[in-house]
């Protein structure tokens, strides 16, 4: 029977109050009930041996920085930021395809659905459905691929997945939105990372901006397709 995966995470920032995490793919944010898997929000605690409440998640399968706090009036303040839309939170997915034009906002409904745990786009006149925004800027195309620069104005369940793929930009590994990427050799997941986010601090009010450099499993694969003709 195989090892366990053994996961690391790197601390990007920490003070009495909070702290930026930086979570490699494949890891859960929290615990999922009736499932054992290994999630970060534990190994922080083990690790640090403090209860730490996640402020926001980030996909399994999507790498980059995540906050959690270290108290429950600090917790209640930032989870009121990400709910009125206050941080800025921004990605780097790598696209297949052309991307045209180069820069645009996307906005589509969605609704969950519990066939797949997936959100779908909908109507915008669906009662169930929720309006989702993003806004997207080309950083560099490649002959068969693209590296985008996404930022979220709503926060959605798998919302860049989402949007992208309903725009033709499907994420490169996204064997869930995008069935055909399950032929893509070089990478096992979404080529999706949370780069930046910048919060309010809740007791100095000064801004704080968190940054993460692209996963070393999606810079492999930018080269990949950087060299393709």
């Amino acid at each position: 029977m195989p090892k366990p995966k053994k996961f690391r995470y790197k601390v990007l920032y920490e003070d009495a109050h909070l702290m930026a995490i930086d979570k490699p793919a494949g890891l859960l944010t929290v615990p999922i009930p009736d499932m054992p898997s290994t999630n970060l929000q534990q190994m922080v605690q083990q690790d640090f041996g403090k209860r730490v409440r996640p402020v926001h998640r980030i996909d399994r399968y999507t790498s980059g920085i995540v906050v959690f706090s270290k108290t429950g009036r600090i917790h209640h303040q930032l989870v009121k930021q990400f709910r009125n839309r206050e941080p800025r939170r921004v990605y780097q997915a790598l696209v297949r395809g052309r991307v045209d034009p180069p820069e645009a906002t996307l906005v589509h409904h969605l609704k969950l659905i519990k066939t797949g745990f997936r959100n779908i786009v909908v109507n915008e006149n669906n009662p169930d459905g929720t309006r989702a925004e993003l806004v997207y800027k080309l950083i560099k195309q490649y002959p068969k691929a693209a590296l985008l620069r996404v930022e979220l104005v709503t926060g959605l369940k798998n919302q860049i997945r989402v949007q992208l793929s309903e725009a033709g930009l499907p994420l490169i590994g996204d064997r869930h939105y995008s069935p055909g990427e399950e032929h893509e050799k070089w990478i096992n997941r979404q080529a999706l990372h949370a780069a930046e986010l910048s919060i309010i601090h809740p007791l100095t009010q000064k801004r704080l901006t968190f940054r993460s450099p692209i996963a070393q499993d999606m810079q492999k694969l930018i080269d990949k397709y950087k060299a393709m003709k």
